[in-house]
């Protein structure tokens, strides 16, 4: 049995309008073991949500899809896949905003079993008592009530408890979480990633957390990838990537972070833009805002490669990075 559940390698996602191709994911590669929570951090643009959509297939028909998939069924290695053969398969995904993602003319009750029904057979009682269950499940007080209400009833904090619901309806073994908590005020966000806790240790899933909040990266989960300009640039443990980062765009993004007993010279941001997808720069895509960058950072794109136990890194120069000092 394979130790990974999924494994990415080589995903590119493409546009085409207008007489124009645009490739805003371009040469993913990543794995997920059983069982693991792997975050997914970086800047708005960066691919991060199109990444998830691409792996669950929820892209638009103007979309074309490169890579290799693979996806374990139960204990099994993982096969190859086309992103529609595991959607309500398998694979779950949680959305950033439950009011835009609920069905606004179904019940939420009605919503949440509509994925035992199609994916598992179950008749309309059945799978009505198997939606109160998981409303319960997920902390929804009075459900049997509460299962007869419209989306926009429920509070956003309870909305996104029914997308949770909805989203474990068809038994995932692996769970993707699209920024679920940034809509949510921070008392509803906690509850929520205690709840996403919870049910991983609970149910055994794998999940993929994709956030801008490094902080509830390191809260919830086991390993980071960073990525930036379409492409995974380190990965490592959550508490050795944020100790010591092996890319100057994971430096860069740790010392942007603000904390309790940072001074003003310590915190930063990060000086230009994000590269724009139509035209990214030759060699590596953050070498124009790189204190560290020299020719050889420009002249080609440089793949991850080892830099220890469990460490990749796509900089050829990681020792030149200072790190985090607070």
């Amino acid at each position: 049995m394979s130790e990974h559940i999924l494994e990415v390698r080589d995903l590119e996602v493409s546009f085409t309008a207008h007489g124009q191709t645009v490739t805003p994911v371009d040469g993913v590669s990543l794995s997920v073991t059983r069982g693991e929570a792997l975050g997914i951090a970086g800047e708005s643009g960066s691919g991060k949500s199109l990444t998830l959509k691409s792996i669950i297939g929820l892209l638009p028909p103007n979309a074309t899809v490169v890579g290799d998939l693979r996806y374990a069924l139960d204990d099994e290695e993982p096969i190859p896949y086309a992103p529609a053969d595991v959607h309500g398969h398998g694979i779950s995904i949680i959305f950033q905003e439950p009011m835009t993602a609920l069905n606004p003319t179904m019940r939420v009750g009605d919503l949440i079993a509509e994925g035992p029904r199609i994916h598992h057979g179950l008749d309309k009682k059945a799978a009505r008592v198997k939606a109160v269950d998981l409303m319960r499940q997920v902390g929804i007080p009075t459900p049997e009530r509460r299962a007869r209400m419209w989306p926009h009833q429920l509070s956003g904090g309870l909305r996104q408890r029914v997308m949770i619901a909805a989203a474990l309806s068809t038994e995932p073994s692996l769970l993707l979480c699209d920024e679920p908590t940034t809509a949510l005020d921070v008392s509803i966000q906690d509850q929520i990633l205690g709840l996403l806790q919870e049910l991983r240790g609970s149910l055994g899933m794998s999940v993929v957390f994709v956030s801008h909040d490094l902080a509830v990266l390191g809260e919830l989960c086991d390993r980071l990838a960073i990525m930036y300009g379409g492409r995974i640039v380190e990965t490592g443990p959550v508490d050795e990537v944020f100790a010591d980062p092996q890319h100057p765009y994971t430096e860069a993004l740790m010392t942007s972070v603000p904390s309790f007993d940072a001074t003003a010279e310590q915190l930063r941001g990060i000086d230009g833009r994000p590269p724009d997808p139509r035209a990214f720069p030759p060699g590596c895509r953050f070498a124009p805002r790189c204190q560290y960058a020299r020719d050889e950072c420009r002249s080609a794109v440089h793949e991850l490669r080892d830099v220890s136990a469990g460490r990749t890194t796509a900089c050829i120069y990681p020792e030149l990075i200072q790190g985090v000092k607070r």
